[in-house]
C-alpha cells in the first residue's frame, strides 16, 4: 500500500495509471478515518468492481457546523494504517488541510434545497455543501471509475447521486449497506465517544427501525401508525427528525399517507452525541 499525502502527486498518479491501464478501473472509498467495519465493508464490495483501490482518509473541517465536534472527532490514523494494510488497498490518499484549502474555507457553495432543507439539513446548515464540496473535488483528484458510499447516511447518499448526474461525472457511485453490531447498533466512528450506559440507550434506535419494518412488511404501512412508533419508543431522548420519507425526494409522509416504499430515518442525541439510523422499508 502507497500513501499519497500531496494532491498534485495523486493527480499524477491516476493519470499514468489510467494511460498505461486504459482498460482497468479505480475505485474510492472516501472515509474520515478512524475505521472500523463499516468502512472496511465497503472496500470488499467495491473491490469486485476495480483494478486499483484508493481510500482517502480527510477529516473535512467545511462539513462540521460546530468547532467543538470537529475537534472531538476521533482520529487514530497509526490504527487505521493497521487495518487497510490487511487489505488489499494500493493507495492510501491522506492530503492535509491546508493542501485540501490552501486559501482557507473556500467561497463556493453545493446545495439542493429540496433535499436539504429536511433531517441532517435543517440542525447542521453548511454540512451538505461542504461534504460535495469534498467529494467533488475527490473525484477530480483521484478520477474514479467507481466510488462508494454507505447507506447509513441516506440523505448524503442521495445528495451525491444527484450531484454526479447533475454535473455528468464520470464515475459510477455503489452502495454498501449499514453495518452493525450484533446487538443492533449502527457502526459509527462516534460510538466510541458513548460511555457504558449511553451505549445500551442507544440500542432503542436500532430496535425501533427494526420493530418499523416488522410492522410495515406486515402490511400496517399507514405513515401515521409508523410514526407514532417511532416517537413513542424514542420519547425519552433529545431528537433532531423521526419519521418516513420518500427514498427519492426525501419528503416526509404525511400521516395518512400509504406507504408503498419509503425510509424510516432517525437523528437521536444520546446523552450529548449524535447518532443517525435509517431503515429501507
Amino acid at each position: 500500500m502507497k500513501i499519497i499525502n500531496n494532491i498534485f502527486e495523486m493527480q499524477e498518479f491516476s493519470r499514468q495509471y489510467q494511460c498505461q491501464n486504459p482498460h482497468k478501473k479505480i475505485g474510492l472509498v472516501p472515509t474520515m478515518g478512524y475505521l472500523h467495519e463499516g468502512h472496511l465493508s465497503l472496500m470488499r464490495t467495491i473491490q469486485s468492481s476495480c483494478d486499483c483501490l484508493v481510500v482517502s482518509i480527510f477529516v473535512n473541517p467545511i462539513q462540521f457546523n460546530n468547532r467543538d465536534d470537529l475537534e472531538k472527532y476521533p482520529r487514530d490514523i497509526e490504527h487505521d494504517i493497521a487495518l487497510l494494510s490487511g487489505l488489499d488497498v494500493d493507495i492510501l490518499f491522506m492530503p492535509g488541510e491546508i493542501d485540501v484549502y490552501p486559501k482557507g474555507v473556500p467561497e463556493i457553495f453545493m446545495d439542493y434545497p429540496k433535499l436539504t432543507n429536511k433531517l441532517c439539513g435543517i440542525t447542521r446548515p453548511g454540512h451538505f455543501s461542504g461534504m460535495l464540496v469534498i467529494v467533488h473535488n475527490l473525484f477530480q483528484w483521484v478520477k474514479p471509475d467507481y466510488a462508494i458510499f454507505g447507506l447509513k447516511d441516506y440523505q448524503q447518499f442521495i445528495l451525491i447521486k444527484k450531484m454526479i448526474a447533475d454535473l455528468a461525472m464520470p464515475v459510477k457511485i455503489l452502495s454498501g449497506e449499514i453495518i452493525r453490531d450484533p446487538d443492533g447498533l449502527a457502526l459509527s466512528s462516534r460510538n466510541v465517544r458513548l460511555a457504558p450506559e449511553e451505549r445500551i440507550n442507544a440500542l432503542v434506535i436500532s430496535s425501533t427501525l427494526f420493530k418499523i419494518k416488522r410492522e410495515f412488511k406486515s402490511g400496517k404501512n399507514q405513515a401515521g401508525y409508523l410514526k407514532k412508533i417511532l416517537h413513542e419508543s424514542l420519547h425519552k431522548f433529545k431528537l433532531d427528525y423521526a419519521s418516513v420519507y420518500d427514498t427519492d425526494t426525501l419528503v416526509e409522509f404525511g400521516d395518512n399517507d400509504i406507504i408503498k416504499s419509503g425510509v424510516a430515518a432517525v437523528a437521536v442525541f444520546i446523552g450529548e452525541i449524535r447518532l443517525i439510523d435509517n431503515l429501507i422499508l
